[in-house]
């Protein structure tokens, strides 16, 4: 009878140590918070003499309107960017050229140096 009972009482010591300890656990992170339109602004020295905005938080209804807002700005001048870019393609549809828009056909760069052209809008 002994001898089980100092079996058990082994067994559970071994079974213990390698139960998890709550102290050393890490302490879940807190959520972060949600996005508000109204954001806080860096303080700056002549801040006193700015005049001051309103933070009143705004309703979903505006904050979806604002976004709205927001990408179909940014739509426009997405079409506007390619609409530029085909009037070149056009044009040099009609000329002939090879080189996007350059006169000579541009640098050849390695892949990690490759710059962004404005004129024909890739990398080169």
């Amino acid at each position: 009878m002994r001898k089980i009972i100092l079996s058990l009482v082994i067994l559970l010591f071994g079974v213990s140590s390698f139960a998890q300890n709550t102290r050393s656990a890490e302490t879940p992170k807190p959520p972060r918070a949600q996005y508000q339109a109204a954001k806080k602004e860096k303080k700056g020295f002549f801040d006193f003499l700015k005049k001051k905005k309103s933070t009143d938080l705004k309703t979903s209804q505006e904050e979806t309107l604002a976004f709205r807002k927001r990408v179909s700005k940014a739509y426009a001048e997405n079409a506007k960017i390619d609409r530029k870019v085909k009037k070149v393609k056009k044009r040099e549809a009609k000329k002939g050229e090879k080189f996007h828009g350059h006169k000579r056909p541009p640098k050849k760069r390695p892949p990690g140096k490759q710059k962004f052209c404005n004129v024909c809008k890739i990398k080169h």
